[in-house]
């Protein structure tokens, strides 16, 4: 898993608070005079990289979701249903009978398309896909920004399928453009009711999953783009995820808590496939410290009127003797210490 390095000038201050709430019950006295008795357990003074996962709650969605608006009036006879998808060439729904048929492009029906129009890029865009559906042969010189009989030939045959006025023409509102296929989330009519210009019929979201995620502001400075995570989904599957984007503005949680939104996306798209809408668990592993001297927090003493220490083992036998150290980064189950320490010393570790 790829590991981001965290600057250590900024953990100290949040590190000093979470070891704390481990010394408040662990502070014990001093090891009487003279007691040559070393403790069960000892560990090591050593040097090493320290990492820390966090783990975070999120929820497997649906990519860029967004009103569909219709772009004629008519009354709604046919609707898809929630969680449908709809492909290019695919009927969103119906208005008076008559098909809207959804087309993948990237420029919005603005116009209507048909024979005697001036050229322009959504006259190449329709060919395009309705040369992709099967319908038309693609040559040097097709598609092209031109309408001309074979635009008008190869419209006819489509709308002959799909069950439209076969009159090679596209007026505005028979077609939606979108840049990608498209997933049914919400209906916002009903059949049999009317509907005007602009309104927004359909709900729509793209096929594509991602997780999203509620951060907590405190670890906003702990994640970092393109950093690799483990989703987890009520399966315990393991799914390699990217963090995609980390919000700027704090939003409203559900429980009007403030957080960032932080998207991960997922390395197979088809992996979520069962998970959709449903709440996972997202682990993300930084790095804290690289190559610092450090000793296991359980070794770690809180001293009286403040400040922390480690008993240490004299290296020729004897009592421990209680050491002065200031701490740093913690991760792993270690904490980054600098005081009267060194590598290779032996710290007791109370059980």
């Amino acid at each position: 898993m790829k590991k981001r390095t965290i600057a250590l000038i900024a953990v100290p201050v949040v590190v000093a608070g979470a070891v704390t709430a481990v010394l408040l019950t662990a502070t014990r006295p001093a090891p009487p005079a003279g007691a040559g008795q070393p403790a069960t357990n000892t560990a090591q003074v050593a040097v090493r990289d320290l990492s820390r996962t966090e783990t975070m709650n999120g929820v497997i969605a649906y990519r860029d979701e967004r009103d569909l608006p219709a772009a004629k009036s008519g009354i709604a006879t046919t609707l898809p249903n929630v969680g449908d998808t709809i492909k290019s060439g695919g009927v969103l729904l119906r208005v008076d009978e008559r098909p809207v048929v959804l087309f993948n492009g990237t420029i919005p029906a603005y116009r209507d398309l048909g024979p005697g129009i001036t050229d322009g890029p959504d006259v190449a865009q329709l060919e395009e896909t309705l040369v992709n559906l099967g319908y038309g042969k693609k040559s040097s010189t097709y598609p092209d920004a031109h309408w001309n009989s074979v635009t008008t030939t190869a419209l006819k045959k489509y709308q002959e399928d799909v069950g439209a006025v076969i009159d090679g023409t596209a007026s505005l509102g028979d077609i939606v453009f979108t840049p990608g296929d498209v997933r049914v989330a919400k209906r916002n009519t009903t059949i049999g009711a009317p509907v005007v210009p602009g309104q927004a019929v359909l709900t729509v979201s793209s096929t594509e999953r991602l997780v999203t995620v509620d951060l907590d502001p405190v670890n906003r400075d702990l994640v970092t783009i393109d950093a690799a995570v483990k989703v987890e989904p009520p399966s315990g599957d393991k799914i390699d995820g990217t963090i995609e984007e980390v919000g700027t503005a704090l939003e409203a949680d559900a429980e009007g808590k403030q957080v960032y939104k932080l998207k991960v996306k997922l390395a197979d798209a088809a992996a979520g496939e069962t998970f959709a809408l449903a709440p996972v668990t997202v682990r993300y592993t930084t790095v804290v410290a690289q190559q610092a001297l450090t000793v296991p927090v359980a070794a770690v003493v809180g001293v009286p009127g403040g400040g922390y220490a480690v008993d240490v083992l004299p290296a020729q036998g004897g009592a421990s003797v209680r050491t002065p150290v200031e701490l740093g980064a913690w991760g792993d189950g270690f904490v980054v210490v600098t005081g009267g320490v060194q590598a290779g010393d032996k710290v007791e570790v109370p059980k």
